[in-house]
């Protein structure tokens, strides 16, 4: 679940958590790029990694399959993280100077992350969600992360603990998967539950139905 800035500050009351500065733009917050399988939009293969604060350009979305392949692969790079310390990681696509970036990941609890309010030249948020665990209905996104989403305009991809990758697609109103099982890196401790109840798209009414 991805909570954001003043539109869900109740949430925020509720969990009983503070949304986290921004990280400095500091060399110690630089991690390593992810390539992309095919070319980013104006140019090369290449990807950056950006901090909130930085100029925001204006920004052109990039095309659905260069932005969905951008968030196959940079996902896939924070899911052993987010299994081993059992947390959710979460940030923000960017464009910059016509090419994808993404903001560090800022690490969240076992069923949360808070963040700042998405910067102008965000086109997605992202977030994973942490280790499997038997008490979560993790495979598909929560409500919280559809109307997160929805609130600020954006679309959202969201890994889970069986190498699902969903984009929020503000457009549609409803969460499409971008690939199924076993796409990005795997939890060991998964256990597959109720597939054939999870269909290629969901509303947030879709989500609700099954609490």
């Amino acid at each position: 679940m991805i909570l954001r800035g003043a539109a869900l500050a109740a949430a925020l009351a509720l969990a009983g958590c503070a949304a986290p500065p921004p990280p400095s733009p500091s060399p110690g917050n630089v991690m390593p790029g992810v390539s992309l399988p095919g070319p980013a939009a104006g140019g090369t293969a290449s990807t950056a990694v950006a901090f909130p604060g930085q100029p925001n350009l204006a920004i052109v979305p990039p095309p659905t399959a260069e932005a969905d392949a951008f968030a196959v692969a940079f996902l896939d790079t924070i899911q052993p993280r987010s299994f081993a310390e059992r947390r959710e990681f979460c940030g923000y696509f960017l464009v910059i100077a016509g090419r994808i970036a993404a903001t560090p990941p800022i690490p969240g609890t076992t069923a949360s992350c808070t963040q700042p309010a998405p910067p102008p030249n965000a086109f997605a948020s992202y977030h994973t969600h942490g280790a499997f665990d038997r008490d979560y209905d993790n495979e598909v996104p929560s409500p919280e992360d559809m109307l997160g989403d929805f609130a600020f305009g954006i679309d959202g991809y969201i890994s889970t603990p069986g190498g699902r990758v969903w984009r929020v697609e503000i457009d549609e109103r409803a969460a499409l998967q971008v690939c199924g099982l076993g796409c990005v890196t795997v939890d060991r401790g998964f256990i597959p539950r109720n597939e054939s109840s999870i269909p290629p798209r969901m509303t947030v009414q879709d989500v609700l139905a099954r609490y």
